[in-house]
């Protein structure tokens, strides 16, 4: 990639290379990134680039390991994202929900709510079968209209909104299977009168995915409630059943909701 610095830089300039580090730090994950590799990747000077890195080490938020001089992002980064994830309170309200999904269906559960472009995983449960995924640990993120935990809140949205969004995301779609803006599209009104979205393997050979969005009365469709399984364990008769549990989890997650204030109602009898 070619230099695009300068040694005169805005500060929205900087605050955007800033971002820019911490993204992709985010995607080098636990292995990190050599400082040079960081300059190029960005298309900035070493010089700004180690004193980005230098400030954002300071601060806590990435850390550099001596053996191997590799940068990745520090604890303090994920002190910030569990204080956002509890932020709305979703991810405490869907607590109960999630232990009870994987307790009794022996799969991983997780919750996925949306971030602009993007799904982040804000919270999961590992049950008997434990299974990676796509977005990995809590805090992973990929693309709007990828699996079908976006797509269950995608398919909620304003139609305009729905299109804007797989439009900006288009370039990406190719890298998840073959996957495009077109299939998509032709799912959304099929999720949208069932109420939920499935994957039986489509995305990743041998894993199938079931989703259903957590739509509050008046709220807009931010978050679903997905189960995550081998496709062996994913049989006709099996998928009801895991329907019929999933919606009753969301139910009571919905009902608790505050579709007036925005916020998690309290349970009767607590002040």
């Amino acid at each position: 990639m070619a230099v695009m610095d300068t040694e005169q830089t805005t500060g929205t300039q900087l605050l955007d290379r800033t971002v820019g580090v911490i993204k992709l730090l985010g995607e080098f994950g636990e292995k990190g990134a050599r400082m040079s590799e960081i300059a190029e990747s960005l298309g900035l000077k070493t010089s700004t680039a180690h004193r980005i890195v230098t400030a954002l080490e300071r601060h806590g938020l990435i850390e550099r390991e001596r053996a191997t001089k590799r940068y990745r992002l520090g604890l303090a980064l994920f002190a910030l994202g569990a204080t956002a994830a509890d932020g709305t309170g979703l991810r405490k309200l869907c607590r109960p929900a999630l232990l009870r999904l994987a307790g009794e269906t022996g799969d991983t559960v997780f919750l996925m709510a949306r971030s602009g472009l993007n799904v982040v995983c804000v919270d999961r449960q590992e049950g008997s079968y434990m299974l990676d995924s796509l977005t990995g640990h809590v805090g992973g993120q990929i693309p709007m209209g990828v699996g079908p935990a976006s797509q269950a809140i995608m398919a909620f949205l304003p139609e305009d909104e729905a299109d804007a969004i797989i439009e900006a995301n288009s370039p990406l779609y190719a890298r998840y299977h073959g996957l495009t803006a077109e299939k998509i599209r032709s799912h959304l009104p099929e999720i949208r009168a069932r109420h939920y979205a499935l994957d039986h393997g489509e995305l990743v050979a041998g894993i199938s995915a079931l989703a259903v969005p957590i739509l509050p009365q008046k709220r807009d469709a931010v978050a679903s409630i997905a189960i995550n399984m081998t496709s062996a364990r994913l049989a006709p008769e099996r998928l009801n059943a895991l329907l019929e549990l999933l919606r009753a989890q969301v139910a009571r997650i919905e009902e608790t909701i505050n579709p007036l204030e925005g916020t998690v109602g309290r349970a009767p009898g607590h002040a």
